[in-house]
């Protein structure tokens, strides 16, 4: 049995995860976990700059500490900034999800009394409670391998499902996008990039699936960054499918109001999926057959999240450059997505 962490009455705890979108949205059920069962303590939570919004408007965070990892690794005066900034808050202890080298050491710098991390790397050395386990086995869910953490932390109700929580005039800005976009009610977004996290199905794919959902009868659009935008305009172009689409004219948050008002989302095994099922909305993912990226461990929540995987192949691929992807056809998809949505296809 683990020794619980003497937390009391008015303490303050930080919870680090400063990688990715989709592992920050996968934390979520651990942060709101502590909260409720330490709701006479502040939690607060520390994550990189870029996926920070989506703690935004969330009653059980207390204070959201933001990092640009790239000034991290290499700019002496904002890392001295940034300890300066977790000091001042005399947090009582440090559960870091993520524990990136230079983090944990502004953690053992700032003198938390009690700092959690998981034991087996070269940088444990600063946390004075450590969990043991190996994530690179993939047994479990992302999420769950977060919720170990709980064995030091007081009984109680556990959450299991992340949410992001808007605000209504997010949800009215991102239907005004999709009204001027020509979208109508009952509509499903295809969201092609991955941000370099995972292994992608192609651009051609997504315009060809894009193009046999229309043939359904199916509302669609597109949505991506303002770069992603340009290659859908290249791809489309050379298939001759024209595409309708929102890329460049959403932040993060405005992405997730658009998530939350469709019907379904497709896209790589990446952050926005993660983010569609957070504002409840149901995802088809496209998933390589690579053991690291197991949808065991990295698949969308709930009931409101499938998988499409290539079949009969193990992924041996370059990081990268995986052409098993490829296995995946877009009348495959097509069949799953008419499956959620309730409906048959007319071939």
């Amino acid at each position: 049995m683990s020794k619980e962490i003497d937390l009391q009455s008015g303490d303050r705890i930080l919870i680090s995860r400063t990688d990715r979108l989709g592992d920050l949205i996968l934390a979520l059920p651990f942060v709101e976990t502590i909260k409720e069962r330490y709701p006479e303590c502040r939690v607060d939570v520390i994550s990189s700059l870029y996926a920070s919004p989506i703690l935004e408007n969330n009653e059980r965070i207390g204070k959201i500490l933001r990092v640009q990892n790239d000034q991290l690794l290499s700019n002496k005066l904002y890392k001295k900034d940034l300890l300066q900034k977790i000091r001042i808050e005399k947090y009582k202890a440090v559960v870091a999800l993520f524990p990136e080298r230079q983090i944990s050491r502004l953690f053992y710098k700032a003198e938390i009394p009690n700092r959690l991390g998981t034991a087996g790397r070269f940088h444990s050395v600063f946390y004075n409670t450590r969990l043991v386990h190996s994530r690179r086995q993939n047994l479990k869910h992302e999420f769950e391998y977060n919720l170990d953490f709980l064995k030091f932390f007081r009984r109680g109700r556990t959450v299991k499902f992340p949410r992001v929580c808007l605000r209504e005039k997010e949800i009215n800005h991102a239907r005004r996008i999709l009204k001027e976009s020509g979208v109508k009610d009952d509509f499903v977004v295809i969201h092609p990039g991955s941000g370099g996290s995972a292994e992608r199905w192609s651009m051609e794919n997504f315009i060809k699936l894009y193009q046999l959902l229309e043939k359904e009868g199916v509302e669609l659009v597109m949505s991506g960054n303002e770069q992603e935008g340009l290659i859908i305009d290249d791809v489309s172009a050379s298939l001759n499918i024209p595409v309708r689409k929102i890329t460049g004219e959403t932040d993060l948050r405005t992405l997730a109001a658009v998530l939350s008002l469709a019907k379904l989302v497709v896209a790589n095994s990446t952050g926005p999926l993660h983010l569609a099922v957070a504002v409840h909305t149901n995802g088809v993912g496209l998933y390589p057959s690579r053991k690291a990226m197991s949808p065991l461990r990295w698949g969308p929540l709930g009931k409101k999240g499938r998988v499409i995987q290539p079949v009969g192949v193990e992924c041996q691929c370059p990081p990268k450059r995986c052409v098993c992807m490829e296995m995946i056809k877009p009348q495959q998809v097509l069949w799953e997505v008419m499956d959620v949505l309730g409906q048959t296809t007319r071939v």
